[in-house]
């Protein structure tokens, strides 16, 4: 044991909300950030847990395909409200009722395999567009039939409806592309199109649009490197204009289309060299403490990202690839109340869609490339192809100092504030910048006793629901420290509150 010449120090360790930090020098990251962490999310009030998994929507496999769209669409026809799920599977278009977890055929008219699709609402018709089969609309209790669209238009990536009226940009018509037109409908009727009701945004600079998303009192136009406004007049014969050519200040654009989210006022999406959030003139970076793990990513694959907004509990959801496929296998989760990066590990993404079952209840869900469709954030395990697997969560912390870079410090204890739970959590830590665990023991979160060797230490309950608080005996010593908690067992999970360590901040060497 190290001869201590100074008095311990009880350290507080409050707030583990500050996310990953993977960016910043090892010195750097603040005491709520993490140095690393995967399959960890964050409370509103400081603690980290253990993310929850996700289930099957249907049992078995639609087919053995890549899913090209998922949406939840509803309906209101003479004041009833029809709600219905919505994918697309290897050239077909399905709906399911009630959440049943059968998928009814709808196709109608055939479409195109491999051609993700983009959804809207609107005049009770679901449209849908994938830049290579004609825009295709289906009205609940009908099969999808080709949507009206102006005349000679054959293709449009993109679908969104702004003041009772229907947009298509990026379109071809008559075997023409017109990557920056958009084109609208008549007023309040989707079956009528004139050929002259077209804009050209910012024509022949080089870039395509990328997107369209409605944003308080505009219609926002996202294209490559830069981002427009479109504003209503009121006017029925100019009823759409960009004022002073309707560039926002926005030094960056969208690259990936399905990226674009409204997120808290504003729109979230995902630029060249990261993740942005536009207020409506102005595009602010918000994804700088894991610019790292972000280049990390396949660049190839960062047109297909996919997202979604889980609005109950403040996450933006958005994905990667680690290596060149379609098929993407990291999930970035932004907590825009704690402003904190977490990453998922475990999905299979090729679709995100939010679900919001009687209207109220709000469900994410996603598809993959094998048939599946699956409900997140519901249980303790993942069930990829219906198959139970464990989830494999970990979170370090930033190293720890403790305001000294000079002396070797003893840490002799830690108490460590936790949720009960049927599950054993993995508590490790290491010194002086080692990458690997250097020490390791379990913890039984059960509220019973804790086994550590062969000594049993008894917990202390702190809260009604169900706290404890434990202590560990730590050996070792270095000029800083990092510790890890974590857990990759089936059905078990873990909140970690906080942590105290009595530190001796000086050592002999």
């Amino acid at each position: 044991m190290p001869t201590f010449i100074s008095q311990s120090v009880p350290i507080s360790h409050k707030g583990l909300n500050g996310g990953l930090n993977s960016s910043a020098g090892p010195l750097y990251l603040q005491d709520n950030e993490s140095s690393d962490l995967q399959n960890i999310d964050f409370d509103k009030f400081g603690s980290i847990l253990k993310r929850n998994g996700y289930v099957t929507l249907n049992t078995a496999a639609i087919s053995a395909t890549p899913c090209d769209g998922l949406f939840w669409a509803e309906f209101t026809t003479a004041g009833t409200v029809t709600r219905k799920a919505v994918s697309v599977f290897n050239s077909k278009i399905y709906k399911m009722d009630d959440l049943d977890g059968v998928w009814d055929d709808i196709t109608g008219a055939s479409i195109t395999s491999g051609s993700p699709f983009q959804f809207e609402m609107y005049n009770t018709n679901l449209f849908m567009t994938n830049g290579v089969d004609t825009p295709r609309n289906w009205v609940t209790g009908n099969t999808a039939g080709v949507a009206s669209v102006p005349t000679g238009l054959t293709t449009a990536k993109y679908v969104c409806q702004f003041n009772n009226y229907l947009f298509y940009a990026n379109v071809t018509v008559s075997s023409t592309v017109f990557p920056t037109r958009i084109y609208w409908s008549a007023l309040r009727d989707t079956s009528t199109w004139d050929t002259a009701d077209w804009i050209e945004i910012s024509k022949d600079d080089g870039q395509e649009i990328t997107g369209m998303k409605v944003l308080s009192d505009r219609l926002v136009i996202y294209k490559e490197k830069s981002i427009y406004n479109v504003y209503y007049t009121g006017d029925a014969d100019i009823p759409f204009i960009l004022p002073g050519g309707g560039k926002s200040n926005s030094s960056v654009g969208c690259i990936a289309p399905f990226s674009i989210q409204e997120v808290e006022n504003g729109h979230v999406f995902l630029a060249p060299d990261g993740i942005y959030y536009y207020d409506g003139m102005n595009s602010y970076k918000i994804s700088d403490k894991i610019t790292t793990t972000l280049t990390g990513y396949s660049k190839n694959q960062l047109v297909n990202a996919r997202s979604l907004v889980y609005k109950t509990k403040t996450r933006y959801m958005l994905t990667f690839a680690t290596t060149n496929v379609a098929n993407h296998d990291r999930l970035v989760v932004w907590d825009y109340f704690n402003n904190a990066f977490s990453l998922y590990k475990g999905h299979t993404v090729r679709s995100l869609a939010t679900f919001y079952v009687s209207g109220i209840d709000e469900r994410p869900y996603f598809a993959d490339n094998a048939g599946f469709v699956y409900r997140m954030d519901t249980g303790t395990d993942d069930y990829p192809s219906n198959t139970q697997t464990a989830i494999n969560a970990y979170y370090y912390t930033n190293w720890k100092s403790y305001d000294d870079l000079c002396d070797q410090k003893g840490i002799p204890h830690v108490y460590i504030y936790y949720e009960g739970s049927n599950s054993i959590l993995t508590f490790a830590y290491s010194y002086d910048f080692e990458t690997k665990d250097q020490y390791a023991n379990t913890i039984n979160l059960s509220l019973g006793s804790s086994v550590y060797g062969s000594a049993i230490y008894g917990t202390s309950t702190y809260a009604s629901s169900g706290g404890s608080v434990i202590r560990r005996d730590l050996t070792g010593r270095g000029r800083v420290a990092r510790f890890k908690f974590a857990n990759s067992t089936k059905t078990e999970t873990f909140r970690i509150d906080g942590f105290g360590a009595m530190a001796h901040l000086e050592t002999q060497a």
